[in-house]
């Protein structure tokens, strides 16, 4: 009878599954000023909540300062509810960036645009502030596509 009962709270606790969303990114990354300007790119994978909110987990290959490194960061994702076609993001993340000379903790927050391209898929277009202990903060300028499942 208990494990019944456990079993019932535990269903009703997780929510249905809503899908999950992949991103790839390009753009160019530099420090405040536009100094040190280097390309890189970024994919993500993100479980939805809803349309809305889309929270995972961010990889790829740049910082501003460091084209070489490797950031890995905790990611969000969020439609803001204007538009339909054309949709404000908020995004943001906070990670670690792996590398020879800049390691150390990485936050991000900005917003992009989410031109929908279909029910399954969207163009992103966005950019976002870079913090980062080392070397202050940068500019991320990206462009990319969303596919959800």
């Amino acid at each position: 009878m208990l494990l019944r009962g456990l079993f019932c709270a535990l269903i009703c606790a997780v929510p249905a599954f809503s899908g999950i969303a992949f991103t790839g990114n390009l753009g160019v990354q530099a420090l405040s000023g536009f100094k040190n300007m280097d390309f890189g790119y970024n994919l993500a994978g993100y479980y939805k909540f809803d349309d809305q909110v889309l929270l995972g987990v961010q990889s790829g290959q740049g910082v501003g300062g460091d084209a070489s490194a490797i950031p890995v960061l905790a990611a969000a994702y969020v439609r803001l509810p204007v538009g339909r076609a054309i949709m404000p993001v908020a995004t943001g993340g906070v990670g670690y960036a792996f590398s020879g000379s800049v390691s150390g903790l990485i936050w991000r927050a900005g917003g992009a645009l989410d031109v929908r391209n279909g029910k399954r898929s969207s163009v992103l277009l966005g950019s976002e502030y870079e913090g980062h202990g080392s070397y202050g903060g940068g500019v991320v300028i990206r462009g990319g596509l969303m596919l959800e499942l």
